[in-house]
């Protein structure tokens, strides 16, 4: 970091800003949409392109990607158990939390450790897409030392997602992130991109979701066949590819590719936010529409709060570089 040029580190911090702003609006925009079939947006709205009621207000993905942010600024050693007592600190009911993610956070207060509380809140592991959509913050600190972004995505994610496959999905979209990041001063190849992910990604049922990406970028399907072949349920295998796809099916565009995904349906929030995060990654925080920046939720965990959580991870990669 300390070689890079004047514009260099205004178009990478621009991306910080990009990836966090852009979750959280990805979020806002398909919180009201959140278990609708594309049909139902369509009969109601046509093609949402903007912030609906409750405007502007995020779900749990943004206000735990602020926890996972704060825990990587201010928590060292940076370890679960320090996580799972800011989640369980940070906790607001009204975000949208699930019944068993509540569960979990009773057993906290109760007195649990966070591995046992998770063992009996999360029958098998969670193998949601919850720990993907908080990501962002890892894939952004560690952007250049893709070993160290998997562990911390890793120590992220085992909070609540001991299940494999929640674990890979959460490492998977820390990948995508970091990956965009990094290809923002080049011409985007979204083929390349995919099969870069898939050469170096270990899960096998996640090679196969990349594999389907990389085949549906060269046909442009219809709306529908994404939703059947990616999927656009609560799990990681059925999310965050779909997310990617987002991105990378409309990559000229950060509105486009969030209009693209929360119209799927389905889990419209949490697949809004990882969209968010890989297109803000990309095109930065100048590409997202004045609007809805201006629509979003500002307080003291608002806008202003997640753009001061971006500059300030910014400056600790500087400052480790230095």
């Amino acid at each position: 970091m300390s070689g890079m040029q004047p514009d260099g580190r205004a178009m990478l911090r621009d991306g910080f800003r990009g990836a966090l702003l852009g979750a959280a609006v990805g979020d806002a925009l398909g919180r009201p949409l959140k278990g609708w079939s594309a049909g139902r947006i369509a009969r109601e709205h046509g093609t949402v392109r903007e912030l609906l009621p409750p405007r502007g207000r995020y779900t749990e993905d943004t206000q735990l990607t602020i926890v996972v942010a704060e825990w990587l600024l201010e928590d060292e050693p940076l370890d679960a158990h320090a996580l799972a007592r800011r989640i369980e600190r940070e906790h607001e009911a009204d975000r949208g939390y699930g019944r068993t993610t509540t569960d979990f956070l009773r057993r906290l207060r109760a007195g649990e450790s966070w591995d046992t509380a998770a063992d009996h809140a999360f029958a098998r592991g969670s193998f949601g897409n919850g720990a993907a959509a908080r990501i962002a913050p890892c894939a952004l600190l560690f952007h250049q030392d893709r070993g160290q972004m998997e562990r911390v995505a890793e120590t992220a994610a085992s909070v609540t997602h001991v299940h494999p496959l929640g674990i890979a999905g959460a490492i998977l979209q820390a990948r995508q992130i970091a990956q965009a990041l990094r290809a923002r001063a080049e011409p985007l190849d979204s083929v390349a991109f995919v099969v870069e992910l898939r050469s170096s990604t270990s899960s096998i049922e996640f090679r196969q979701k990349l594999r389907t990406v990389e085949e549906t970028l060269g046909h442009r399907p219809s709306a529908e066949a994404v939703r059947d072949r990616l999927g656009i349920n609560a799990t990681a295998l059925g999310s965050v590819a779909t997310a990617l796809y987002g991105f990378l099916s409309q990559a000229r565009s950060f509105e486009d590719a969030l209009i693209f995904a929360v119209n799927l349906g389905g889990e419209s929030d949490s697949i809004g936010a990882m969209t968010g995060a890989i297109a803000g990654a990309y095109h930065g925080a100048a590409a997202i529409p004045r609007r809805w920046l201006d629509g979003l939720e500002r307080g003291a965990k608002g806008r202003d709060h997640l753009e001061r959580l971006a500059d300030r991870l910014f400056d600790k990669l500087d400052l480790a570089a230095a």
